[in-house]
């Protein structure tokens, strides 16, 4: 894969950065204050968290801690639309070349179904990125 459909067809396999290294942290000494964990737990999970190198492995670090790790169904709503968005994109794109190639070439009717798919992909993107990106202010509401 590449690194722009890597995020939208593998979110677990990204590789986690120093900002979801610190929301990550954030998120455990939140708990700890707020006393859904102890603090020999959140130090087991420090150095889990340390250990990780992909958002995936956060799965088992912020393991029972609510709202720390997008659902495993919105991560599968994502890879599922964004599938189906580039199959269509190019199924599309294919016929209306091909139809262009014998002389029907018309405006390009394929963008309406790709960009409205395509706003569908981009706001379960962001609806799963936001769980990657919240911060210990947030989490201390």
């Amino acid at each position: 894969m590449n690194t722009v459909l890597d995020p939208l067809l593998l979110p677990d396999q990204v590789a986690l950065s120093a900002t979801d290294r610190q929301a990550a942290s954030d998120k455990l000494d939140s708990a700890v204050r707020q006393g859904r964990l102890t603090p020999p737990q959140a130090l087991d999970r420090h150095d889990l968290l340390d250990a990780s190198h992909t958002r995936g492995e956060l799965h088992q670090v912020l393991d029972g801690l609510d709202d720390a790790i997008p659902p495993r169904g919105l991560t599968t709503a994502l890879r599922v639309t964004t599938a189906v968005w580039l199959i269509t994109c190019v199924v599309q794109f294919v016929v209306w070349l091909s139809l262009a190639f014998f002389g029907h070439f018309d405006w390009p009717w394929w963008l309406y179904s790709d960009l409205g798919l395509g706003a569908v992909v981009g706001i379960l993107w962001w609806t799963h990125e936001s769980y990657h990106r919240k911060s210990a202010v947030l989490l201390n509401r």
